[in-house]
């Protein structure tokens, strides 16, 4: 989940949900009445007869009625009624209307009230997807930029000379130092993860040192065109930021289901395989991490909810795979439900 504003003053919050499991909290944290607003397509019949109707953008903002989620798209959708709407030609107040919550498109909520604990739960569901403190550094020969990623911005952490003149090449010696400096710098700012991205090869040269020293690092390497300011401003408007979001969540989504099997094969009881045995984990307290394919969500869903909100009352993980990859796929092939144990359960 990106957080883009938490406005306690005014009761609303503003994301952008990365993946299924932010539309689980989602649906957990729309209620009847709160005022939901967004972008949407709205079919527009046409003025004169014989010609289609078209679609148009417009942005709504609707009185919610009923939260749920769409079995043929496995999206959100927010049905309530237009408060207000642009462009007013293509808006008719007061009318029905269904607003589709999807993965990277940006909502709004306002509440009557924004307590604490729904706060805490979108900052659970930005910590479940990686969004942690990020480093990103944009480098070439000359100098590397340091900032910290924010929810739509970065803040400068300071930059470094390599400490050369010119374009001229040097040689292996200065080349380590200049990289001895960045890593320092790294050692300083203590982030969970770091983008290092930036034209040429300096990046790649320093990805190839960090596997020869044996320094284990969480972080990415991309190449974009610029250095400096501009750089930053350029890895924020590419989608790169986002692209390794959606890896590190399908990364984690295949380690998690990979373990599921390693521990059944290894058959001491801490992971549970099928609805009945999850049930017994979660009714002995053991649940450590609950995995749900999508498709189960959606065609088990009353099942499905009792799972996922039993599960995270007793403060177990909560992952929706979605069946589109291996890692779904492999969960599927075991019923759509699976779990990971805090402690032995036997069956």
């Amino acid at each position: 989940m990106r957080i883009l504003k938490i406005d306690q003053k005014n009761n609303s919050f503003k994301v952008v949900p990365d993946n299924l499991d932010d539309l689980w909290h989602l649906e957990r944290l729309i209620e009847e009445h709160d005022v939901v607003s967004g972008k949407a397509e709205r079919k527009v019949k046409p003025k004169e007869e014989g010609l289609k109707a078209s679609k148009e953008n417009i942005f709504v903002e609707l009185d919610a009625e009923r939260i749920e989620f769409h079995e043929s798209s496995g999206n959100l959708r927010v049905l309530g009624v237009v408060m207000t709407g642009k462009p007013e030609e293509y808006v008719e107040l007061k009318s029905h209307h269904a607003l589709e919550v999807v993965p990277g498109k940006e909502i709004t909520v306002k509440k009557k009230a924004l307590k604490n604990y729904q706060i805490e739960r979108l900052h659970k569901a930005k910590r479940a997807a990686g969004r942690v403190k990020t480093l990103l550094v944009v480098l070439d020969d000359e100098e590397a930029e340091f900032a910290l990623l924010k929810e739509f911005d970065f803040e400068p952490r300071g930059r470094l000379i390599a400490g050369k003149h010119g374009k001229r090449f040097k040689d292996e010696e200065k080349e380590n130092h200049y990289f001895e400096k960045i890593i320092s710098k790294i050692e300083e700012i203590k982030p969970e993860k770091i983008v290092f991205a930036g034209p040429g090869f300096t990046k790649n040269n320093l990805e190839k040192y960090l596997e020869e020293k044996g320094i284990k690092l969480n972080a990415f390497f991309e190449q974009i065109n610029s250095v400096g300011i501009s750089g930053l401003n350029e890895l924020l408007k590419s989608g790169i930021l986002e692209r390794i979001v959606e890896e590190t969540q399908l990364a984690k989504e295949t380690k998690l289901v990979e373990r599921v099997f390693e521990e059944l094969g290894k058959g001491k009881g801490l992971a549970a395989a099928s609805l009945k045995e999850t049930e017994n984990a979660i009714d002995s307290g053991a649940i450590s991490a609950l995995l749900v394919s999508d498709e189960f969500l959606l065609s088990n869903r009353k099942k499905a909810e009792e799972l996922l909100e039993r599960a995270e009352k007793l403060n177990g993980e909560i992952h929706i795979v979605s069946v589109k990859n291996d890692a779904g796929r492999k969960l599927k092939g075991i019923g759509g439900v699976a779990a990971l144990l805090r402690y032995a359960v036997r069956w």
